[in-house]
């Protein structure tokens, strides 16, 4: 009886194949993984803005309700009372807004974000209340409170209100 050293090639073909696949599943879900966590990382920018935005209006009440006060021109104001102020800025693509009715909004333009971001945040939007514009959520002929569009992925701003 003749005793074998080592694996045939077949087996050794066998065995790369399988390993191929594995990567492959792999680099997809990893894929999907990543986009998920950007989203994830936006919304928790966005909340962070909303706070802040919070915070500032509760230090600066007697100019914010002064008539003309705009909150779109204060996002380094704002700024200031985040923990981390270098992740929201405009260059990032953060930006601040207020409607006719002075309902103040935070947005992010995720135009520089892959569609799979966009489209986390997407599936997320009525979860977090991300909306593709900024709104006034009382309707002005009826009084009657009104909903915004949700965010829809392949739309580039994605707003949240703040105020």
């Amino acid at each position: 009886m003749k005793v074998r050293k080592g694996f045939t090639l077949v087996e050794l073909l066998i065995v790369i194949v399988i390993i191929g696949i594995l990567a492959a599943a792999m680099l997809l879900s990893s894929g999907s993984a990543t986009d998920s966590a950007e989203a994830s990382n936006i919304i928790s920018d966005l909340r962070g803005m909303k706070s802040a935005s919070l915070m500032f209006y509760a230090d600066h009440m007697s100019e914010v309700n002064d008539v003309g006060f705009d909150f779109g021109d204060h996002l380094a104001e704002v700024r200031l009372y985040m923990d981390n102020p270098a992740r929201v800025t405009t260059a990032a693509g953060y930006k601040t807004s207020m409607t006719a009715d002075g309902t103040w909004f935070v947005g992010y333009d995720a135009a520089s974000r892959t569609a799979g971001v966009q489209r986390r945040l997407a599936q997320r939007a009525g979860q977090v209340g991300l909306f593709l514009t900024p709104f006034d959520p009382v309707n002005p002929t009826t009084g009657a409170l009104q909903n915004g569009s949700p965010y829809v992925a392949g739309n580039t701003p994605v707003w949240m209100i703040a105020r």
